[in-house]
């Protein structure tokens, strides 16, 4: 299989034709001057050292060399030692708690994050696995479907927070029931649910439904975040430590006894998560032990490449034209002063030195580019970029290195500079597929700043040049998802105001009531007072006092054990973390 790697040097071949018609328009217009001057023959044997056809060779030589430059630029490969290796895994669902209490820090920096950093370390050691992302707190909502894009993944994992579910609590349930929907109905194998959270407060279902999970086929498993003594909760409303209904400070604690529970019900395990590099293992281990299905073949191609014999071939070529002499007129020299020439063998090696500096800087490029490449793997974004960056200095119209560079960028959470670049690469990109994961990244770098509607119009190019694009019309969806859910929130905020303002606005009327009120009613009790004659104070004897002293105590008395008969349960105030 051949194919070459930078295809947009072939678009140079379109001067071989113009050079050719240049070339027919020239040789014809030659023999019209020596028709001019005589028989065409004759005039020609009077010119020294003239062979014919010798212009026609050098003509041939020289399209011949640049055609064999122009394809050795453009580099042709060929495919070999191509492979078909199966892919065998399971579908995992990983159901994530982000209820307020995951922000306790009783583990550094808080139970949320090392969440997160486990679910990053299982991400780089799975390899053909299916997975999955489920959020929840008081409700689940499906972040990722089951997919091997496992970038796609550690991205959402990112910008995962509690402010994602409006409805706080840990309803464990729920979770499980979106992730058996999740999973395929066909099968009774080959699938896994890993819950991490808390498990404070979970509810009492979530046992009943983990059996009928089980008996679905899906083995549960449960990582438990925090310490059974747990810490009190950081109140951002009031800024200070989070209190109950009855004003004492909540205290978050991990409930490990539920969270085994739920792991004996689904055949599973139960994790402690200290080390998330040992928990990610076990995990793993455990998922690599499960009974795996054929999840398709991925071909692997090697290719070698040929560019430097065609670019050998068409120095030559080149050399040799510059070799052949031509013909000169044959007359007496005169006495003037002489010309410098330029020497004839000056003229190849000028050639020499332009086709050897260009190979030279391409070479330097893929060279930047290759070690780009692999602090990339490494993960060294900052030291990726700086080669990309070298790469595109020497050559600016390396497209590859635009790519890279604006992926590197991306990854070092530089987004507005990483979309810039890879807007400049899908305009220089002519390959449809090239310009579509140009607009991949654009969305991407949107989805993370939560700019919903510019991610849609990226993602939206992005098909119009690759429709196949799994991933780019799920992440359109998701997406539109997340901006209708935005402007239902502002809708629905922009409500409460209303209804708050309208609040505050009859509650000011009725204040503004209550208080003409109170002064007409003072105005007529002073009228009243006015008209009426004052009468004198009487005066209560002991005897009285004490009588009347006695009665409002018994009074008092009887309204007490009225009042402690009457006393009934206060009401619990609802889980808000």
């Amino acid at each position: 299989m051949f194919r070459f790697q930078t295809t947009y040097y072939l678009y140079a071949l379109a001067i071989i034709p113009v050079l050719i018609v240049l070339f027919a328009a020239a040789i014809y217009w030659r023999r019209n001057q020596l028709k001019k001057l005589g028989d065409e023959r004759l005039v020609g044997a009077q010119l020294i050292g003239f062979i014919p056809g010798r212009s026609t060779l050098r003509f041939i030589l020289l399209t011949l060399g640049l055609s064999f430059i122009i394809i050795g630029l453009a580099n042709l490969q060929t495919g070999d030692k191509l492979e078909k290796v199966q892919r065998k895994g399971v579908d995992v669902v990983i159901a994530l708690d982000v209820s307020k209490s995951m922000l306790a820090n009783d583990i550094q920096p808080n139970r949320l994050t090392r969440a997160k950093q486990l679910i990053m370390t299982m991400a780089d050691k799975m390899q053909n696995d299916r997975v999955a992302l489920i959020v929840f707190a008081g409700r689940s909502y499906l972040q990722v479907p089951l997919t091997v894009d496992y970038s796609a993944l550690k991205m959402m994992v990112e910008n995962v927070s509690p402010d994602m579910v409006p409805t706080q609590g840990t309803v464990i349930g729920d979770a499980i029931d979106m992730a058996v929907q999740s999973f395929s109905q066909t099968e009774r194998k080959y699938k896994s649910l890993i819950i991490i959270s808390d498990g404070e407060d979970h509810d009492e279902q979530a046992i009943e439904k983990v059996r009928a999970a089980a008996e679905a086929g899906v083995i549960v498993h449960t990582v438990g975040i925090g310490s059974p003594q747990g810490t009190t909760l950081y109140d951002p409303e009031t800024k200070s430590v989070k209190l109950d209904e009855k004003g004492t400070p909540v205290i978050s604690k991990l409930n490990e006894d539920e969270l085994r529970s739920i792991a004996v019900a689904g055949h599973g395990t139960y994790n402690l998560l200290q080390n998330p590099a040992d928990v990610s293992d076990r995990l793993v281990s455990n998922l690599d032990g499960m009974e795996q299905k054929n999840l398709g073949a991925v071909e692997y191609t090697d290719y070698t490449s040929y560019f430097q014999y065609f670019l050998l071939a068409g120095f030559i070529l080149l050399l040799l034209e510059w070799f052949l002499p031509g013909a000169k007129a044959s007359k007496k020299k005169e006495a003037q002063p002489e010309a410098k020439k330029t020497p004839a063998f000056s003229k190849p090696v000028i050639v020499f030195l332009l086709l050897f500096a260009s190979i030279s800087v391409k070479a330097q490029t893929n060279r930047l580019l290759q070690q780009g490449n692999e602090f990339y793997d490494q993960k060294r974004y900052e030291e990726a970029t700086a080669n990309y960056l070298k790469a595109l200095q020497k050559d600016p119209t390396n497209t590859v290195g635009m790519f890279n560079l604006g992926s590197a960028l991306y990854q070092n959470k530089q987004y507005d500079s990483s979309r810039s670049v890879m807007a400049t690469t899908a305009n220089a990109i002519k390959d449809k597929k090239g310009k579509a994961a140009a607009n991949y990244n654009i969305g991407n770098t949107y989805m993370v700043q939560k700019k919903w509607e510019d991610a849609i119009s990226a993602y939206k190019n992005t098909l119009r040049n690759n429709p196949q694009d799994v991933d780019a019309k799920y992440n359109l969806s998701y997406a539109e998802e997340m901006l209708k859910k935005d402007k239902n929130d502002k809708k629905e905020q922009q409500k409460k105001e209303q209804q708050k303002k309208e609040q505050q606005q009859d509650k000011d009327k009725k204040d503004q009531d209550k208080k003409k009120e109170q002064q007409q009613d003072n105005k007529d009790k002073k009228d009243d007072k006015d008209q009426q004659p004052q009468s004198q104070q009487s005066k209560l004897s002991q005897q009285q006092a004490d009588q009347l002293l006695n009665a409002l105590q018994q009074q008092e008395k009887k309204l007490q054990d009225k009042l402690k008969k009457e006393k009934g349960v206060r009401t619990r105030m609802d889980k808000d973390w």
